[in-house]
């Protein structure tokens, strides 16, 4: 990912659907992009895992809240071990994030 940042160039094979849609420019610029996402409970892992797939260079989780058992139902990221935990969601969906 590293190298189509230097070079410019684009994955087709993966970002085909996307190209199709948007073009290589606008590809470029995603994969020049850095985002900071607050709120990592249902909708926030979904808009993670989203914008990791459409190729976004960088990703910051900002979420202090310990997990608790609402988020299981919500946050597929999440598992019952987490619950109780001291870590914050950002930080236990982070480490699955990165995968």
């Amino acid at each position: 990912k590293m190298d189509a940042l230097a070079t410019g160039e684009v994955d087709e094979k993966l970002y085909s659907r996307q190209l199709y849609v948007m073009g290589h420019e606008a590809q470029r610029r995603m994969m020049a992009s850095h985002a900071l996402l607050f709120g990592v409970s249902g909708l926030g892992a979904e808009v993670a895992k989203n914008c990791i797939l459409a190729g976004i260079s960088s990703i910051t989780l900002c979420d202090p809240s310990p997990a608790n058992s609402y988020d299981l139902g919500g946050n597929f990221y999440l598992t019952e071990k987490d619950v109780g935990s001291k870590k914050s969601r950002a930080k236990l969906c982070k480490e699955k994030l990165s995968d």
